[in-house]
């Protein structure tokens, strides 16, 4: 061999021997991807956690007559303060005793959820309940009539926010979108040196494969569970009560008390119940003046029904004596007419006057909202006034809009959750399918 041969053939030697410097590059980054498996590990471990507690307490919410139930007011501070979540088992009602904190279901309005003052069993299974809040001085107007009730087991102050944000259509879209990721993440084939792997590293492979498979299945749980959760979401009672609100001027308060959602969604010919009560307390006996006052282009196709309570409403009833103020009638004609004459002052700018009382008996309006068919645009803004010489106050009601037109399917979260399965799944398979033939011509 020339002196040339011998050096090309260990010039040879040389270039087919790689340095350290290129031998430590895949070892650092082996050890990444073997951090990023295992943090991959520990992530579909936690979810496949997180989905079977999620099913766990569905289970037991079905079996055990479990829901849960979100206060809007304080009626029963400082006990559950407003903004509160309370868990709720329904038991029949013989079973309730004085003491016991129960949400009781009104038919055609809001539950309400107070504390048993007295309970008197009616037989056939049917029990006479009376009911106060903690904040409130009196009980409730009327007895309730029932035959099951809810019975607050715990509650947690705050948490009405917490169930607000997890029911959200954006959160269940995204954990349901990270869960579909991470199952594809766990199935999916890696790549490497084929024919250069030795036998120990096949099987920490197939040991790696094994445990992202369980976790994959456990991800999978979670999706379930998620769009399980949505529906349990979606079917999970109202708020304890409407919304109830107090204004008070110096010597006039209003206390008003309305579902924002119903007045949101106006559908004509139904109904929307708005109660205000009104007291006063001025120095000396005068008559307080009642009005109405309305803006919005949906005004011309709203009609209104006025009537008066000496108590509080129980509902659409009244416990004391009930006066008809205004009949059902146009609220854009009421507000063009002149008006009752009740010896009252003049009402305020802008303000039709429907009625008066005598400051030394309180009052509660009773204000039915009616859509008139045919509108399909527009909005509107009701208030209801009190006033006399030297004071007064109104209270307004929710923003009064049309319903949304269209469908919107109630199922829609639930229906994209388990598609996300279904493409979660179908990418592990089609993924798991790659890994076997990889495995295969590997061996």
């Amino acid at each position: 061999m020339s002196i040339r041969e011998e050096a090309a053939a260990v010039a040879g030697r040389h270039t087919a021997e790689p340095p350290a410097a290129h031998a430590a590059a895949p070892a650092s980054r082996r050890a990444a991807k073997r951090a990023a498996s295992r943090a991959g590990d520990v992530l579909l471990t936690v979810a496949s956690v997180a989905g079977a507690l999620c099913i766990a307490g569905a289970i037991a919410a079905a079996v055990f007559h479990l829901t849960l139930i979100l206060f809007s007011t304080g009626s029963m501070s400082p006990t559950i303060p407003a903004g509160a979540v309370a868990l709720v088992r329904e038991i029949p009602a013989s079973e309730a005793r004085v003491g016991d904190v129960v949400t009781v279901d009104r038919p055609g309005e809001l539950p309400i959820t107070h504390r048993v003052v007295s309970a008197r069993p009616l037989g056939g299974g049917r029990v006479e309940l009376v009911l106060r809040g903690d904040a409130n001085a009196e009980t409730d107007p009327a007895p309730y009539d029932v035959v099951h009730v809810r019975l607050v087991i715990a509650s947690v102050p705050g948490g009405a926010q917490v169930i607000a944000f997890f029911s959200n259509p954006l959160f269940l879209g995204g954990a349901t979108l990270a869960a579909t990721v991470l199952v594809a993440w766990a199935f999916w084939p890696r790549d490497g040196d084929r024919e250069g792997r030795s036998r120990r590293d096949r099987r920490r492979e197939r040991d790696r494969v094994g445990a992202a498979g369980r976790a994959g299945g456990g991800a999978l749980v979670l999706l379930l569970a998620a769009g399980g959760a949505s529906a349990l979401v979606l079917a999970s009672p109202a708020p304890a009560r409407a919304d109830e609100t107090v204004s008070a001027g110096r010597y006039l308060t209003l206390t008003s008390i309305a579902d924002p959602a119903a007045f949101a969604e106006l559908r004509p010919g139904v109904p929307v119940h708005w109660e205000v009560g009104v007291a006063a307390s001025t120095p000396r006996p005068v008559t307080v003046g009642l009005g109405l006052s309305a803006t919005g282009p949906l005004t011309t196709a709203l009609d209104v029904a006025i009537r008066s309570c000496t108590v509080r409403w129980s509902g659409d009833a009244c416990p004391g004596t009930v006066q008809a103020v205004t009949p059902g009638t146009s609220l854009a004609a009421l507000l063009a007419g002149p008006g009752a004459t009740v010896g009252a002052p003049p009402a305020p700018a802008g303000v039709v006057t429907v009625g008066g009382m005598p400051s030394a008996s309180p009052r509660w309006l009773a204000v039915d909202v009616t859509l008139a068919s045919g509108a399909s645009t527009g909005s509107a803004a009701l208030e209801v006034w009190a006033w006399t010489s030297a004071d007064d106050a109104r209270a307004s009601a929710p923003p009064v809009a049309l319903a949304a037109t269209g469908s919107a399917p109630p199922l829609l979260p639930p229906l994209l959750a388990g598609s996300a399965v279904v493409a979660g799944a179908a990418i592990a398979g089609v993924a798991g399918s790659r890994r076997h033939r990889h495995t295969g011509s590997a061996s």
